[in-house]
């Protein structure tokens, strides 16, 4: 079976008075890096997988700040063909690695702590409808004394 897959969707962000303003359309991209002939005018590009907030529960604004709501990574966004029934519905879906549920307040910074979710030492992921999409979030690695020159902007999540 094939079925299409898409480089980004647009949302629209819910009114949540905690997260942020309402009405707002964000475009969120799941696009895996692209390497073309030394011969060509044209540039590598390298993957670009953004990090969203998605809502595990319906009722997830009632409670606090992000009750309900947690970090994943976007890594493919697609829709199922028609044989499926119920699950072809007019939204895609999204394929999703979870960070772990937000910990306390970093001391120093004053931000939510969250680290890449793994069930049996492989990284946690669902498939969840880009309708429990929330917002496209950033994330900023921990750093120690000293930096790891091999980051880049493109590895620092892995």
């Amino acid at each position: 079976d094939r079925f299409d897959l898409f480089k980004q969707v647009i949302i629209t962000a819910p009114a949540i008075s905690q997260v942020g303003e309402t009405g707002r359309r964000w475009r969120v991209r799941a696009t895996p890096a692209v390497t073309v002939p030394a011969s060509s005018r044209k540039k590598n590009r390298p993957a670009h997988f953004d990090m969203v907030l998605v809502s595990e529960t319906r009722d997830n604004r009632q409670n606090g700040l992000l009750n309900g709501l947690r970090v994943a990574q976007i890594r493919a966004i697609f829709k199922l063909p028609p044989q499926f029934g119920r699950y072809t519905q007019a939204r895609p879906l999204a394929y999703v690695e979870w960070f772990t549920p937000f910990r306390g307040l970093d001391p120093i910074v004053g931000m939510y702590q969250v680290s890449r979710s793994t069930r049996h030492r492989r990284r946690n992921a669902a498939v969840v409808h880009v309708d429990e999409i929330v917002r496209p979030c950033h994330l900023i690695p921990k750093m120690g004394r000293e930096i790891d020159r091999h980051w880049t902007s493109h590895n620092v999540y892995e």
